[in-house]
C-alpha cells in the first residue's frame, strides 16, 4: 500500500517542482551586466541551502497532498480516465488517502514556517490547491491556467524570497534572469493541462465534468494547445534581443543554439503526437520540452 500511496505523489512532478525551484535560485545568482557591485560573485553564497532543502520538501508535501486529495475526489471519473490508479484498482482505501493527504498538508505548513518572512506563502499555496480540486479544476481554460500558474510558484518563490531578504539596494538588477523562466513555464503547463483535457475527455463526458475541450470542441482545444506550443517557440529569442530594454541585460546567442537543438525537435514531436491524439505522450514531451528550457537558461546565464 505504501508504495501506492507514494505514486498517488505523483513523484515525477515532485522532482520537476524541486528542481524548478533550485534553477531558481541558481539563476538569481546573476546579476545584469549593466550592475556588477563589488561584492559580486558567482559561487552561490548568498543561497541558504538548508533552507532550500527545506522549502523544497514543503513544495513536496504540498503536490503530494494535492494529488492524492484530488484523487479521491475524482475516483469515479478515474475509473473510466485512468483504471490503473490505486484508489480505482483498491490497492489503497480511501480512508487511508485521506489520511494521508491531511498528514502531508500539515507537514507542508509546519515545514513552509521556515520560509521567513514568506510565512503565508505554504498556507496560500494550500489554500489554493484545495480550491483548485474542489471548484476550480470545474471551470473550464481557468482550470488549465490555475495549475499553469502553479508550476510557476517554485519560481515565484525563489524570487520573491531573494526579493524580501536581499540586502542590495538593486536587487531587479539580478531578476533578470529568472524572468523568462516563469512564461515559459506557464505556457507550456497550460498547453499540457489542454492534453490531458483531451485526453480525458470521454470519461469527463460521462462523470459530468465540463473542461475546455468539450465546452468549446476537441479540434478547438487542439488548436489553442497547438498554438500555445508555437508561440512559445517563438518567442524564444525575446530573451536574447529584448530583454536588455527592461532589465539592462540580455541571454546570450547560446540560449537560442541550445534550445533550437533541443526544443525545436521537442516541440515537433508535441505537434505530432497530438495530430495522432497520442495526448499522453503529447504531455510527457511537454513536461520534458520545460526540463529542457530550464537547462538552457542556467547553462546560458
Amino acid at each position: 500500500m505504501f508504495e501506492a500511496l507514494f505514486k498517488m505523489t505523483r513523484p515525477v512532478n515532485i522532482v520537476i517542482a524541486i528542481i524548478t525551484l533550485v534553477v531558481g535560485y541558481v539563476l538569481l545568482n546573476f546579476p545584469s551586466s549593466y550592475f556588477i557591485p563589488d561584492d559580486c560573485n558567482s559561487d552561490l553564497d548568498w543561497i541558504n541551502w538548508r533552507l532550500v532543502f527545506i522549502q523544497a520538501l514543503a513544495f513536496a508535501f504540498a503536490i503530494g497532498f494535492a494529488n492524492i486529495q484530488n484523487d479521491i475526489l475524482d475516483l469515479e471519473s478515474d475509473k473510466m480516465n485512468r483504471p490503473e490508479r490505486p484508489l480505482v484498482t483498491g490497492k489503497v482505501s480511501v480512508k487511508a488517502a485521506r489520511i494521508t493527504w491531511i498528514t502531508l498538508f500539515v507537514l507542508m505548513l509546519l515545514f513552509g514556517l521556515e520560509s521567513f518572512p514568506l510565512v503565508l506563502f505554504f498556507p496560500v499555496l494550500g489554500l489554493l490547491l484545495m480550491a483548485y480540486n474542489k471548484w476550480l479544476k470545474h471551470i473550464p481554460l481557468l482550470k488549465n491556467m490555475t495549475v499553469a500558474f502553479l508550476c510557476t510558484t517554485p519560481l515565484l518563490l525563489a524570487m520573491m524570497h531573494f526579493l524580501f531578504n536581499t540586502r542590495n539596494p538593486n536587487p531587479e538588477n539580478y531578476i533578470w534572469a529568472i524572468i523568462p523562466a516563469i512564461p515559459f513555464a506557464f505556457l507550456l503547463t497550460t498547453a499540457r493541462e489542454i492534453y490531458k483535457d483531451l485526453e480525458d475527455e470521454t470519461g469527463d463526458l460521462k462523470a459530468g465534468i465540463m473542461t475546455f475541450p468539450l465546452i468549446a470542441g476537441s479540434a478547438t482545444a487542439h488548436r489553442l494547445a497547438g498554438a500555445i506550443i508555437v508561440f512559445t517557440w517563438i518567442s524564444l529569442p525575446l530573451p536574447v534581443f529584448y530583454m536588455d530594454k527592461v532589465f539592462g541585460n540580455n541571454y546570450p546567442p547560446l540560449f537560442l543554439i541550445l534550445t533550437g537543438i533541443t526544443l525545436t525537435p521537442c516541440f515537433a514531436y508535441v505537434l505530432v503526437q497530438a495530430h495522432r491524439q497520442k495526448y499522453r505522450k503529447a504531455q510527457t514531451a511537454v513536461k520534458v520540452g520545460m526540463f529542457l528550457g530550464l537547462i538552457a537558461l542556467l547553462i546560458s546565464a
